[in-house]
């Protein structure tokens, strides 16, 4: 395959870019002709083996004809949308939700418009983001496993912790949802309670002058290169994530710590969650509530002090860091890649296709033109995947405009020419029901049911299709599931805790609704049903 990589910068060490970049060296290694086409220049801090061109902007004249074009921010993805066919099918490699930071608060509406584009295919690097464009914009994204350099990343021999305790922090502090600052309050307060520490401090940008104002001594490490980090772990007695909001799309230091042998603390957020998906316990590291400084201190203080917790964290971490692996990642990136061009092959009309009064019988939103033909003239489509495809794309356009209906209509038209592709049988069974049919929703859910499927979002799915049935135990069950493989938020527990009260179960319905509060003190809703609720 020719891939292009559009990137704002590349000469500045974040981790988006990063991975952008070794994903580029990894696909050229395998074989494909990749170009990173970048508004700065090529990255100082590793050698880019693919090509690379510096650019002034992402015009068309100025991007190498390719099979795909991958936008990495929603700055880029337009420019990929608008290219046009003969520089690839549009692909959004999302990493995280550039919309709910708070950063972006006046970009809003532009962000959702850019998630809103029509004939772009969407990569997701984690499940809570796959739920994320899927719930907020009905976008069935492919979803691809992240990956750690376990030639860099590896445990050295556990050590046992030093005195002062070597505390890592590792990000920029201007990002505010990244809430460095709970985690310094949190080193304050185990200071001043008597743990000696030091903070040991990686950053890629300027320290602020709040950093410089601690009581306890902060050694700091600034711009150091991917291939020296996995020595800056392994210099660690415990890792602090402090990471506050969904806005986190992986966090990739988290995992490379663990890779490394190093013990976590990190805040109860999807990012950090999700991972349990993978182990199947969350043994592999102490959960804190987010912005709570003194439960950061107290668990970094039992990480770092307590031989059972360090080893328990140890070894899960470390067995939790093996799943990512960068040639698995490659590969799923790979047939990802290749399914997307496939798809966009399928989906160009052929000159055959059925017309009605001069007009194609089915518009396909966003399509662009047919490739050009072989030597050997048209290359022939299944007509079946090309329908199946168009019906895809007007069921998107029918939900992004509120036509409920008509939406679940063509998703389980598309689903009956498309029964294996388990993302368009989940559109589908959202779709009923949003549009009131939940029958019809149970009958989608039921052969990923059958196949032993176990995933938040068909849990959660589930679980509203048998409410609106009056099945209360039913999906009371459906969102317990739902809660032990997917984000702990206070929705989650609210949804849990309306379906229980309605089962006559107030005494769960109390606990759910608490629990709600506690995550998220200021939820409207679980506040409300609380206080709705019989007394005790």
């Amino acid at each position: 395959m020719r891939i292009t990589w559009l990137l704002e910068v590349s000469d500045q060490l974040w981790g988006g870019v990063k991975v952008a970049l070794e994903d580029a060296n990894w696909l050229h290694r395998r074989g494909h002709t990749v170009t990173v086409v970048s508004r700065s220049g090529p990255p100082p801090w590793m050698r880019l083996e693919c090509a690379f061109r510096q650019v002034p902007d992402f015009h068309p004249e100025r991007l190498p004809d390719a099979d795909v074009l991958i936008g990495t921010f929603w700055t880029t993805v337009p420019w990929a949308a608008a290219a046009g066919r003969q520089k690839g099918v549009p692909v959004h490699f999302c990493q995280g939700y550039e919309g709910d930071n708070p950063e972006n608060v006046s970009l809003r509406e532009r962000i959702e418009a850019v998630y809103r584009l029509p004939g772009v295919q969407h990569l997701t690097i984690s499940p809570h983001l796959t739920s994320l464009l899927q719930r907020k914009f009905g976008i069935a994204a492919r979803e691809v496993v992240y990956a750690v350099d376990h030639a860099v990343h590896h445990a050295g021999e556990a050590r046992p912790p030093g005195t002062p305790l070597r505390v890592g922090l590792v990000g920029p502090w201007q990002i505010a949802w990244k809430d460095l600052p709970t985690g310094y309050e949190a080193c304050r307060r185990a200071f001043q309670a008597g743990q000696k520490l030091v903070l040991v401090r990686a950053t890629n940008t300027t320290p602020d002058p709040r950093e410089r104002d601690v009581p306890f001594p902060v050694e700091w490490h600034q711009q150091v290169p991917p291939a020296q980090m996995g020595e800056f772990y392994r210099s660690l007695d415990v890792f602090l994530g402090t990471s506050c909001g969904a806005e986190e799309g992986f966090f990739l230091p988290a995992i490379e710590a663990m890779a490394n042998g190093v013990p976590c603390v990190l805040t109860d957020v999807p990012c950090f969650r999700n991972h349990q998906q993978r182990l199947g316990n969350d043994s592999y590291a102490l959960f804190v509530p987010p912005r709570d400084p003194a439960a950061m201190a107290e668990a970094l203080v039992i990480a770092g002090r307590l031989p059972d917790v360090r080893a328990t964290l140890r070894a899960s971490g470390l067995a939790l860091a093996s799943h990512y692996h960068p040639d698995r990642h490659g590969e799923q990136l790979e047939h990802a890649l290749h399914a997307t061009v496939g798809r966009a092959a399928g989906a160009a009309p052929a000159a055959s296709s059925p017309t009605t009064g001069g007009k194609p019988a089915l518009r396909l939103v966003g399509a662009s033109q047919a490739a050009a033909p072989s030597a050997s003239g048209a290359e022939a489509t299944d007509p079946l995947t090309t329908l199946g495809t168009q019906l895809q794309h007007e069921a998107q356009r029918r939900q992004h405009a509120g036509e409920h209906e008509a939406a679940a209509r063509a998703w389980t038209a598309a689903c009956l020419l498309a029964p294996g592709d388990d993302a368009v049988r989940h559109a589908a069974a959202t779709a009923a029901v949003r549009a009131g049919d939940a029958e019809l929703a149970l009958q989608l859910y039921a052969p990923l049911v059958r196949r032993g499927v176990d995933d938040e979002a068909l849990h959660v799915g589930r679980g509203h299709a048998l409410h609106a049935l009056g099945r209360m135990d039913e999906a009371a069950q459906a969102f317990r599931a739902a809660l032990a493989v997917g984000v702990r938020c206070a929705d989650a527990y609210n949804r849990l805790g309306v379906v229980l009260f309605q089962a006559g179960d107030v005494k769960g319905a109390r606990q759910s609704f608490e629990k709600a509060l506690v995550l998220e003190p200021g939820h409207g809703d679980a506040r409300a049903n609380l206080t709705s609720l019989p007394a005790a």
